[in-house]
């Protein structure tokens, strides 16, 4: 489900918007609401299956870890504190959290160096990786997985081609995946993840 974009704003208000957007979906979730959720879900699945299956290594596995994580979203919409905290911040905090639970519980003679790291902490790493990126990048990462909108409607609204706004997404996820490893995110890639 995408969000109609009738005419063109600034790509602050844009990018702020879909922020906006998101906490207002969350608040419905917060009360039961299922099209808000499905809303949510379809915004934000794609992002978190990819950082997961970069954390996990393993297609099935993220999948089951994706599928808990969006039940603990229904459990927890009501504490999300949007004055505070960015949706994504929150939404990768929490898969960050699922997927170094499902190594931990795997690897329990093994030393997880995220595992120790509290939760300010955590917090504080995700956004630091997310204002690492240059703004643009940021930017189109909120409309593409934030606003729900297309490559084509990126395109238009920041006056570039579909192909470069893929390409553009494409580099900022792999560098944020790389930022997140760097920080002891993320499992090295196996043979799986790399073939996806």
């Amino acid at each position: 489900m995408h969000l109609s974009v009738k005419k063109a704003v600034p790509p602050g208000r844009t990018e702020q918007s879909g922020r906006n957007r998101q906490a207002d979906l969350i608040a419905l979730i917060a009360r039961g609401d299922t099209a808000g959720f499905r809303e949510f879900h379809d915004a934000t699945n794609g992002l978190l299956f990819g950082l997961l299956l970069r954390i996990l290594g393993h297609t099935q596995t993220a999948e089951e870890v994706l599928s808990e994580l969006y039940e603990e979203v229904r459990q927890k919409a009501a504490r999300f504190g949007r004055q505070n905290e960015r949706p994504l911040t929150w939404l990768i905090f929490m898969a960050h959290r699922r997927a170094i639970e499902r190594l931990c519980s795997k690897l329990r003679n093994q030393s997880q160096k995220t595992s120790t790291i509290n939760i300010t902490e955590q917090r504080r790493l995700i956004r630091e990786a997310m204002d690492s990126i240059p703004n643009l990048h940021q930017q189109m990462i909120e409309m593409a997985f934030f606003a729900g909108m297309t490559n084509l409607e990126i395109a238009k609204e920041l006056g570039q081609t579909p192909e470069r706004v893929e390409a553009t997404l494409r580099h900022a996820m792999l560098r944020l995946f790389q930022l997140f490893s760097a920080m002891g995110f993320t499992a090295e890639p196996t043979a799986e993840s790399e073939s996806s």
